[in-house]
């Protein structure tokens, strides 16, 4: 009778010994994902914190021009565009002297 009792209570020893063996598994296969989770929160926020970083300096530079090198002019915007005029009529008045050179001027030079 001790025998055939302990042959069943080995067998239902096993089988919680197996299931034991599986709740521990599960659970260290769940704190490995938890690990893994808390990694990747830790990258994001750090991702974050530098994205808000380069954000912040975008809109500090706004106002420089496109490539990062600001141009300033000693003139104000009308002399500029005065002055640009000027030099736009003088090349005119060459182009159009230049055309009017009749050929043999040009051969004599």
């Amino acid at each position: 009778m001790f025998e055939g009792g302990s042959s069943a209570q080995a067998s239902a020893n096993r089988k919680r010994g197996s299931a034991h063996l599986k709740g521990t598994r599960a659970l260290e296969s769940l704190r490995n994902r938890i690990d893994l989770a808390v990694k990747e929160l830790h990258r994001l926020r750090e991702e974050n914190t530098a994205l808000r970083r380069e954000l912040d300096a975008v809109q500090n530079r706004k106002d420089d021009s496109v490539d990062g090198t600001q141009v300033v002019f000693t003139e104000s915007p009308d002399e500029l565009r005065q002055k640009l005029e000027d030099y736009i009529a003088m090349i005119n008045e060459l182009i159009e002297a230049e055309n009017d050179k009749t050929p043999s001027e040009e051969a004599g030079s």
